[in-house]
Parts: C-alpha cells; sequence; structure tokens
C-alpha cells in the first residue's frame, strides 16, 4: 500500500503500543499536565476505529490539518483520519514525540508545538516512519493570558487546530526504518 501523505500525531493500534513518551523533552513553560493530555489526544487518533473518542476533543469548527489537506468538524476529521489510517487494521501508527514548546499563548488559546517521528507499521510486517511538527491550539477554560488552557484528559471541546505543518518523508511507507528495530 502506498500512500502519498502522512498524517503525524494521529493514530494507536491493534498490534502496536499507542504513543510512546520515551524520548519527550517538554521546554520551559510547558505544563506537566500537557503530556497526559496529550496522550489522551493522540491516543484515539492512533485507533482505527475510534470516532467521537477522538472528535469530541475538537470544537464544532475544529480543524485538523495536515500539510495541504484541510478537514474542518467532526465528520471531516474522521474521513481524514480514515484516509490515513485504514479501519481494517493492516496499518498502526505509533507517535513519539520529543521536543515540545509553547509556540503561542494569547487570551483564549495556547499554541504547543511538538516535534517527533512516527513509526507505520504494517501488519505484513514492514516498518517505517517519518518526523512530524505538529501544533495543537488548546482552547483556554477562561479568557486571559494568564488563563491555564483546558489540558483535561476527557474530551471537551478544547482543541480548535491540530497542524501537522510539517511532515518529511511525505510518502508511507518511508524508505526510513524504525528506530525501535535498531540494535
Amino acid at each position: 500500500m502506498q500512500l502519498t501523505f502522512a498524517l503525524p500525531a494521529l493514530l494507536a493500534a491493534r498490534f502496536v503500543a499507542a504513543i510512546d513518551f520515551t524520548d519527550y523533552d517538554p521546554q520551559p513553560g510547558v505544563q506537566p499536565e500537557f503530556k497526559a493530555f496529550l496522550k489522551a489526544l493522540v491516543t484515539p487518533a492512533e485507533d482505527p476505529t475510534a470516532t467521537t473518542a477522538y472528535t469530541d476533543f475538537f470544537t464544532a469548527d475544529g480543524m485538523q490539518t495536515t500539510l495541504s489537506i484541510h478537514c474542518v468538524g467532526a465528520d471531516a476529521i474522521t474521513k481524514c483520519k480514515q484516509r490515513f489510517l485504514p479501519t481494517d487494521g493492516s496499518m498502526s501508527l505509533t507517535h513519539f514525540p520529543n521536543t515540545t514548546f509553547i509556540a503561542d499563548n494569547n487570551a483564549t488559546a495556547t499554541v504547543y508545538e511538538a516535534h517527533g517521528r512516527i513509526e507505520n507499521n504494517f501488519k505484513a510486517g514492514n516498518c517505517s516512519q517519518i518526523y512530524y511538527k505538529t501544533q495543537y491550539t488548546v482552547l483556554k477554560t477562561t479568557e486571559g493570558v494568564d488563563a491555564a488552557p483546558n489540558l483535561s484528559t476527557k474530551p471537551d471541546h478544547q482543541v480548535y487546530w491540530y497542524h501537522d505543518y510539517f511532515v518529511n518523508p511525505t510518502g508511507v511507507p518511508s524508505n526510513i526504518p524504525c528506530d525501535s528495530l535498531k540494535a
């Protein structure tokens, strides 16, 4: 199966573990709660059969963008997710976030950015990886620059934008063997 694009930060697996924080490296200012929030958001993104368990994290007009593929609203986000991760279980994704920092903060939202890699695991035995840079726009429960973002681990329509703005290489499977397979 050859795809011409890949979806970072999205998607867990029936035959591979979910998001892996082994190399997670939060920079100063990133709240400790962000790690649990990211796990809660990405785990259903990595589940090929999850729908509302994932989309309920998004606002009604929430967006998921991977490079030039832009999906708005729950139905479109679900379709995009299924485009990247087949529901038949033939492939799974595991995110490995590393450097994570706050890219922007204003009165209504905090934008977190995570860099990392995704292992694309195929049931047939192939495992390759891609690299990503993703921004997560998380709304605040009250307005104010100093107000905390809604980092609840329960879906609460708190994500406005899940933006994979960098994916390299863009083809899946890629020609880069999975780091987890290296001795």
